[in-house]
């Protein structure tokens, strides 16, 4: 029996992933920090696709958090066949005036969390067939976002580092995806407090719609995700436009009128 493993995934779009996973049959290991909120998941997700939930409560943040959920697998013999690294967070405000100490972890949790778990379980997946990594990036991976700097720079680092490990991993058949959605239904902008125009419904995607057309994605063995077209509309201007341009009204979009405001993806 493999699993699909997912972090973050007690709420938002890891959670929508875990759900659609469990719609194909996939068995799953949740892992995230409420071990609240994954339990009531598992046994949702059991009784209603009748799917193996294992739950593992882990703030990845911890030191050797990675290397931990490495050795959990490997003793219960968790055989993981698809990895989706979900977990992360942002800030958004001014960046100077943010605790440095809570930029890094922007940085430890996004990128470098990511890689330990790659590099970590490339081993287990090539002994899986049809074995995948699906990352998760974000539309600000194509585009510097003032006062969301520390995010978007994390995530940028995402796309590129998923493109180019897609490249190493295909002669071991391991496929390797990065997802970037736009804005998405959950309490990233509403915990943000920023604008109206992202917290309004109609700019916004429902994480559930999100999750759908990801999973469809990873199946197909596609290489970068944007999910709604409106989306893979603002990539395709981003290639084209000046970037200072974009910086520039994005600028205007973002600026706080308050300090710098954590902000919880998963």
């Amino acid at each position: 029996m493999n699993y699909t493993l997912i972090t973050g995934a007690s709420r938002g779009i890891g959670e929508a992933l875990a759900r659609r996973c469990a719609l194909d049959g996939h068995h799953l290991i949740l892992v995230a920090r409420s071990r609240q909120k994954l339990e009531a998941l598992a046994i949702e997700l059991h009784q209603t696709y009748n799917v193996r939930t294992q739950v593992v409560p882990l703030d990845l943040l911890q030191p050797q958090a990675t290397l931990q959920l490495w050795q959990i697998c490997k003793e219960n013999k968790w055989r993981v066949r698809i990895l989706i690294n979900n977990a992360g967070f942002g800030y958004w405000g001014v960046h100077s005036e943010a605790a440095l100490a809570n930029q890094m972890e922007v940085l430890r949790l996004n990128a470098e969390v990511l890689v330990e778990m790659c590099h970590l379980f490339v081993p287990l997946l090539q002994k899986e067939k049809d074995a995948h990594i699906l990352n998760m990036g974000s539309i600000s991976s194509y585009q510097p976002v003032p006062y969301f700097s520390m995010y978007s720079a994390s995530k940028a680092f995402v796309l590129s580092y998923s493109r180019s490990l897609r490249v190493e991993l295909k002669p071991l058949t391991i496929g390797v995806s990065c997802l970037c959605p736009g804005f998405t239904q959950s309490s990233f902008f509403e915990k943000a407090g920023t604008a109206p125009l992202i917290s309004s419904s109609k700019f916004q995607m429902k994480a559930e719609t999100v999750a759908d057309e990801a999973v469809r994605a990873m199946k197909k063995n596609q290489a970068v995700i944007v999910p709604g077209l409106a989306f893979k509309l603002c990539t395709c201007l981003s290639r084209f436009l000046p970037v200072s341009l974009t910086t520039y009204v994005l600028n205007k979009f973002f600026r706080p009128a308050t300090l710098a405001v954590k902000v919880e993806v998963a």
